[in-house]
């Protein structure tokens, strides 16, 4: 029974991917995504362990795709908000969280009107959860929170279907399993990513478009901030 299981849940594909107003697929047109880390905030971890954790997960999602795109991380920064007009992708951690307090995270995107990704803002809810980087049972491991979110990054949603995907929605305390990408994952990335003419035709629409200066003078700059992960109510 375990292994039948195990069976339908690695070729089943609950992965979604991210849409503007116009149904058009959410996704960078850009190879390399750069950010700064603010590691401030009433958290714990070192400074160390939390810009480690952030280029961990980042890898873990360029990984299947290869060259085709990479983060690059541009050291600390001061910013804590999100807000695309500053004209830097930041990461950090939130002291007086202003979302719902059941969100261990939030990740804003903002597009243009042809669905190219041009910026992002991750905000980590440091009041009302406790962090840690060793997986213990009291409190949300970093890593598998941040896995989660730079799949949003990408334009990414949730995977509501399969629990062993890394794009599930929810996480329990201590939970690690979803470090690292499941097969869904994996597929969600290269739909998105991988430069192969097997791509759906509505990705390789968008990735083959060559990027137009003049859609700079009529950003949609929305923060999709419906792209949050929650905690297990379980």
């Amino acid at each position: 029974m375990v292994t039948a299981l195990a069976f339908l849940l690695s070729t089943a594909h609950g992965f979604e991917v991210r849409t503007d107003e116009l149904g058009q697929a959410l996704q960078w047109q850009r190879t390399t995504i750069r950010y700064q880390v603010n590691p401030s905030g009433n958290h714990g971890l070192s400074k160390a362990a939390v810009d480690t954790l952030i280029s961990a997960a980042s890898r873990e999602w360029t990984s299947p795709v290869q060259d085709s795109l990479h983060f690059s991380h541009d050291g600390s920064t001061s910013i804590q908000r999100a807000n695309h007009e500053d004209g830097v992708n930041v990461i950090y951690f939130q002291d007086e969280w202003t979302q719902d307090p059941s969100l261990l995270a939030v990740t804003y995107l903002w597009s243009t009107t042809n669905g190219e990704v041009i910026g992002f803002d991750m905000a980590l809810n440091a009041e009302h959860h406790k962090w840690s980087t060793d997986g213990r049972e009291d409190a949300n491991d970093l890593l598998n929170t941040l896995s989660h979110e730079f799949g949003h990054v990408l334009g990414i949603d949730h995977s509501p279907v399969i629990e062993l995907a890394t794009m599930y929605p929810t996480s329990p305390l201590g939970e690690v399993l979803k470090r690292d990408l499941f097969e869904d994952d994996i597929d969600a990335v290269t739909h998105l990513y991988a430069h192969s003419e097997n791509v759906d035709a509505v990705a390789a629409g968008c990735s083959g478009t060559g990027f137009n200066p003049n859609t700079l003078a009529i950003w949609l700059s929305i923060p999709l901030i419906a792209i949050r992960r929650r905690t297990s109510t379980a």
